[in-house]
């Protein structure tokens, strides 16, 4: 089975926080706030025949109900999928969005609306038949917005 090797072939690079509400009576979510963490990743090549090269990709982490009195402070924050199972995220590789296992996400505050995040993630390659699962260890910068 392939090999992407995330950990090498690329970085983080700035991304960002977008905070905002969403709700679907259909299905009976209530009016609820949602964190949409978007981390783009460096052009890389995949190693993938049936990728265009280089891979242009972000990773997509979404949590709701954080419960924070001030939804744009995250100083201090230290989110993981093992808290929250029912978050989602994932990383679009191989034609296929790859389930990604947050186990952390550190948030440090730089100023006002940016803050320094160091995570660790397991990307779920296997599940799509893409390649082996794989940890993948970043430290970025983002921007918390309001979407």
């Amino acid at each position: 089975m392939n090999i992407i090797d995330l950990q090498n072939k690329t970085k983080a690079r700035k991304g960002k926080v977008e905070i905002y509400w969403f709700e679907n009576e259909s299905i009976g979510l209530k009016r609820t706030q949602f964190h949409r963490i978007i981390i783009p990743l460096e052009p890389f090549d995949s190693g993938l025949d049936y990728d265009e090269q280089p891979v242009s990709t972000e990773m997509v982490l979404e949590w709701y109900e954080l419960n924070l009195d001030n939804p744009f402070e995250l100083d201090g924050l230290n989110l993981s999928y093992d808290c929250n199972p029912e978050a989602e995220g994932s990383v679009y590789i191989g034609c296929a969005h790859n389930w990604c296992d947050v186990k952390e996400l550190v948030f440090s505050k730089l100023d006002n609306d940016t803050f320094k995040v160091i995570g660790a993630v397991v990307v779920d390659f296997e599940y799509e038949g893409v390649a082996k699962n794989e940890s993948f260890k970043f430290k970025v910068e983002v921007e918390v917005i309001e979407a």
